[in-house]
């Protein structure tokens, strides 16, 4: 909505939503290039995060009310045997119920907020790898690769299980979105700060370059030329 504003783009659409208190990287399409937005490939995620250790939260982070609480702390050969055992691969993972998953139409954080009982169904993600950096006082740093779908905050709920307490996310940063990484993005107050016409950084992409990894097929016909240009479909033979 502030891009939109400043440069006075009248369409504009977003890879991926963030959590209220993630920070991180955030893929924008700017004008048409909104119309790639289905085709990109942006299935691979890396996050950097925090778990507070011995509370949990109804959110499943720092904003949350606190629901469970308890004395155990992990130590961490518990906590780097636990999250190479059980959280690589395929695993299911249950969203945290303040989400954007939906149910019978509505997101889940608004029926949450209309104090509607519901459960919500658990579902397949993938976690290709987790990476335990250090702990500090009752908090410890992790990275993750993973795929699409995937909820930082019930990863944080379920290591903490595992080990026999409780635990909530109090620091998460989306580092990698497919392609889009944090050393080719620009701050938001940076960017609202430049003018029109200094518009030019290394944080912008051009449409074609996004659909790298889709195959080209050659048109040589006027008339699937005329068509295509006309947004109707043309027929391809492949052998």
């Amino acid at each position: 909505r502030e891009i939109k504003k400043k440069f006075y783009v009248k369409k504009i659409g977003h890879y991926g939503t963030l959590d209220p208190l993630a920070s991180g990287v955030l893929p924008l399409a700017l004008g048409e290039a909104t119309k790639t937005i289905k085709f990109i490939t942006c299935n691979r995620k890396e996050y950097s995060f925090f778990i507070h250790w011995g509370k949990e939260t109804d959110t499943c982070d720092d904003e949350g009310k606190v629901i469970c609480e308890t004395d155990k702390r992990p130590k961490i050969d518990e906590i780097v045997s636990v999250i190479e055992d059980y959280f690589i691969g395929n695993i299911t993972q249950t969203p945290p119920a303040f989400s954007a998953v939906k149910i019978n139409g509505k997101r889940a954080y608004t029926v949450l907020r209309e104090n509607k009982n519901f459960s919500l169904n658990s579902k397949k993600v993938f976690l290709k790898s987790i990476t335990f950096l250090f702990s500090n006082d009752n908090t410890s740093s992790f990275e993750i690769d993973c795929g699409k779908g995937f909820y930082v905050r019930s990863l944080a709920r379920d290591i903490a299980y595992k080990l026999g307490t409780y635990g909530h996310i109090v620091e998460l940063k989306r580092t990698k979105v497919g392609q889009f990484t944090e050393k080719s993005s620009i701050l938001l107050d940076d960017i609202l700060k430049i003018g029109q016409s200094e518009f030019e950084f290394n944080c912008i992409h051009s449409s074609i370059s996004m659909l790298d990894d889709i195959l080209a097929y050659e048109i040589e016909e006027k008339k699937d030329l005329k068509d295509l240009s006309l947004g109707k479909s043309i027929f391809i033979n492949n052998k």
